[in-house]
């Protein structure tokens, strides 16, 4: 290991082959004239990366534009994500869903010091009760969007997206109880955060409905090494169609496209793999499959808008899996292979899943009727 030197005083460690790599990147970002911040947050940030971890840096960039976006390089077998964030969200009105990043942030380069100033009002600001109120009263209306979707799509017979639906809508409910227990949201390690964070609130049940619904209490070895290929030959199928038809891909979103291009590189798929072979080594087998499952959905809720545009139908996001499954007799190979990823190939009944999505509902207001009283009962901003 080795010290990097990343601005003033702050020190980060990283391996060698990890710091040069950035040496060469933070000098080529510094040269273009838009990027204006550049910091490390993520595991490497943290202190709790493993060799397989993907390096993940917040881009800040004064173009004129109003989302965030992320790029994948791989340089030298070192996998980063570049993490791009308009100049205005770091001047004045810092959205919510970029808090934990510039609370992570070790800054490596800025320009102006607006980058450095923000971190550190985020550091002072970060775990005081009406900022984390302010997160997790967006992470409710995340769950309210999916757990509508997933009642749309058991009213329209498509019972496997309503199932997927109400699984993920209870993540924002579980994100809030790892939020009022203080403790960082990782993809990869969202279920240990969950268990940690139900244990200590003494609120076992939400984490059981949470397994109940999704069915990843279930998975041993064996079903994630059949996950783990299915969803290596449903990504290279779905790449090949991204690549067959680049000029639709121009006529989406750019959040779309640029989303797509990010999923589409074979290194995002390289890292994918690693990660999860890491949990597996871990005997992190929910764990592995949770990774695996989310990445999934978020991919072809993307995916879905491009098979659209081709084939001309309006796509409806309440529709997921009937409209990757196709109209055809034969589903599409990538459907076949998806809810193989996403452990949901046995058919369901409607009574099953109305009762689904009735405890999903139930469980989310469980939690929203109790939120302000955790914040204020376990939210204590350290000094």
């Amino acid at each position: 290991m080795c010290s990097y030197s990343v601005r003033g005083s702050i020190l980060v460690t990283l391996p060698k082959r990890i710091s040069n790599v950035l040496d060469g990147l933070i000098r080529d970002l510094r040269s273009r004239e838009s990027i204006c911040g550049v910091g490390l947050f993520g595991s490497w940030s943290r202190g709790d990366a493993v060799l397989s971890s993907d390096v993940d840096l917040l881009i800040v960039d004064n173009k004129d534009f109003n989302y965030e976006y992320i790029e994948r390089l791989e340089l030298e077998n070192v996998l980063i994500d570049l993490d791009y964030v308009p100049e205005k969200w770091i001047l004045k009105g810092v959205p919510p869903e970029i808090d934990q990043k510039l609370f992570e942030t070790r800054v490596l380069y800025d320009r102006n010091w607006t980058l450095t100033n923000t971190k550190e009002w985020m550091t002072r600001t970060y775990w005081r009760p009406e900022r984390v109120d302010i997160r997790t009263e967006n992470y409710l209306i995340e769950s309210d969007t999916y757990l509508s979707r997933a009642i749309s799509s058991s009213n329209k017979g498509d019972f496997k997206s309503a199932v997927i639906y109400s699984w993920i809508g209870l993540e924002p409910i579980l994100k809030i109880l790892i939020e009022i227990c203080m403790l960082p949201i990782s993809n990869s390690h969202f279920i240990e955060a969950s268990r940690e964070a139900v244990r200590e609130l003494n609120m076992p049940d939400i984490l059981d409905n949470y397994f109940e619904i999704s069915g990843l209490s279930n998975v041993q070895l064996e079903n994630i090494e059949s996950r783990i290929q299915a969803i290596e030959e449903a990504w290279k199928e779905a790449i090949s169609n991204i690549e067959q038809n680049a000029s639709s891909l121009e006529a989406l979103h750019t959040r779309i496209r640029n989303t797509l291009n990010y999923y589409g590189k074979p290194s995002f798929l390289k890292g994918l793999i690693l990660r999860v072979r890491a949990l597996l080594d871990s005997e992190l087998y929910i764990e592995a499959a949770h990774y695996l499952a989310r990445t999934f959905i978020d991919f072809i809720e993307n995916y879905m808008w491009l098979m659209s545009n081709i084939s001309g139908f309006r796509f409806d996001y309440t529709l997921l899996l009937s409209s990757l499954k196709g109209e055809r007799d034969i589903p599409s190979r990538i459907y076949e292979l998806g809810i193989k990823v996403l452990g949901i190939e046995d058919d369901l009944k409607k009574d099953k899943v109305q009762d689904i999505v009735a405890k999903a509902k139930q469980t989310a207001l469980n939690v929203r009727r109790q939120r302000k009283r955790l914040i204020s009962e376990n939210i204590k901003q350290p000094k």
